[in-house]
C-alpha cells in the first residue's frame, strides 16, 4: 500500500482536485478531539500521541490548533470517513451478506435501472451501502449490456464472452454468484475472463477463469474474441502502460466500457481515448450502480471515492 503524502503534499493534491470538482462547503464546525492514543500521529506534524477526530476517527491530530487548520480539507469528508468505519464493521459482523443479497435480488425479474429496483427501496445505512458494495461490478456489467444491447448481440452459440481488462483482487473477490446474476437478469449465458497483473491463474468458478498479465489484443488468439471487454476504474490519466492497449482496442470492433472515480476523471479519459481515434458510444455519465460505500485514499487522508461513479462506452 502506497505510504501518505506528506502533509504539504496532501494539500497541494487536495487543491488540484477542488479546481476540478469543488468540494462541498462544511455542514457543522469541526468536531472535537477524542483522547490521545500513543499509535496514532498527527495529520498536520506527525508528532504523536495524537487525538482522532472525535466523530470519525478517520484523522488524528496533536491538539485544536492543527485540527483547526485543516478543517478545511476535513470537514466535507467527516461524515463519510465515519460511514466508511461503520461499513468496515458491518461486513465484518455480517459474514454471509451476499446472501442476503441474493434473497432481495431474486425479487428482481426485469433488468433494474437502480438500487431501489434491485435491492428495494426499504434497505438504508451501512446494509444498503454494503450490499451495493458487493453488487457494483456485476450490475454495472448489467447496465452497461443493456445500453450497448444493439452492439454485443447474442451469438450463434448464445454464449457472450466478456474480458474485464485491469481486473485486481476487487475484481477477483466478487462472489461468483454475483457474477451469474448477470446471466439470470439478461437472459444469456457469458464467460467472463479476468486479466490483470496481479491476478494468479486459474478458474475461479464456472464460466469465470482469471489470467495474469497485461491486457493486450494479442490475447485474444487464445482467450477468443470478446463480445465486449470492460475495465473498471482502470486509471486511464494514470498509468502509461494503457496507451498500447487503447490503440489496439479503438477501431477493433469491440467495444470497450470504462468506469471513473470522478466527473473530472471520466472528461479526461474521454478526451485521452477522442484524441487516439475512439468512437464514443455512451458519452461519460453518472453511473445508477456505482458503489455507495466510499473508500479512502491511501495516499491523501482527506481524500475519497465511490466504486464506478462514471460509465462511458467506446469503439
Amino acid at each position: 500500500m502506497p505510504r501518505r503524502l506528506d502533509y504539504a503534499s496532501q494539500c497541494a493534491e487536495l487543491e488540484k482536485m477542488a479546481r476540478l470538482e469543488p468540494r462541498p462547503a462544511a455542514e457543522a464546525a469541526s468536531p472535537g478531539l477524542a483522547e490521545p492514543s500513543a499509535d496514532l500521529a498527527c495529520l498536520v506534524c506527525g508528532a504523536g500521541p495524537a487525538r482522532p477526530c472525535g466523530y470519525c476517527r478517520g484523522v488524528a491530530y496533536c491538539g485544536d490548533e492543527h485540527r483547526d487548520r485543516d478543517a478545511r480539507w476535513h470537514a466535507p469528508v467527516c461524515a463519510n470517513l465515519r460511514a466508511i468505519a461503520d461499513d468496515l464493521a458491518f461486513a465484518t459482523e455480517h459474514p454471509r451478506l451476499v446472501d442476503a443479497l441474493l434473497a432481495r435480488a431474486t425479487n428482481t425479474l426485469a433488468v433494474p435501472t437502480s438500487w431501489a429496483d434491485y435491492l428495494g427501496a426499504d434497505l438504508a445505512g451501512s446494509e444498503r451501502r454494503c450490499m451495493t458494495d458487493l453488487a457494483t461490478r456485476p450490475l454495472t456489467l448489467a447496465h452497461a449490456l443493456t445500453l450497448l444491447s444493439e452492439h454485443v448481440p447474442k451469438t450463434s452459440s448464445d454464449l457472450t464472452e466478456i474480458h474485464v481488462m485491469a481486473a485486481a483482487q476487487r475484481e477477483r473477490d466478487v462472489p461468483p454468484a454475483l457474477w451469474s446474476e448477470l446471466g439470470r437478469l439478461l437472459g444469456r449465458r457469458f464467460a467472463l475472463t479476468l486479466v490483470g497483473p496481479e491476478l494468479a491463474p486459474g478458474d475461479l468458478a464456472p464460466g469465470i477463469r482469471a489470467v495474469p498479465g497485461l491486457y493486450r489484443r494479442d490475447l485474444w488468439q487464445g482467450l477468443g474474441r470478446p463480445a465486449l471487454v470492460i475495465g473498471y476504474d482502470c486509471g486511464l490519466l494514470l498509468y502509461p502502460t494503457w496507451k498500447q492497449t487503447m490503440l489496439e482496442l479503438r477501431g477493433s470492433g469491440v467495444p470497450f466500457v470504462i468506469t471513473s472515480y470522478r466527473e473530472w476523471e471520466a472528461a479526461g479519459e474521454a478526451r485521452v481515448l477522442e484524441a487516439i481515434g475512439a468512437a464514443p458510444l455512451l458519452a461519460p455519465a453518472l453511473n445508477p450502480f456505482a458503489s455507495l460505500s466510499a473508500r479512502r485514499s491511501t495516499t491523501i487522508a482527506n481524500d475519497l471515492a465511490r466504486d464506478n461513479a462514471y460509465i462511458s462506452a467506446w469503439r
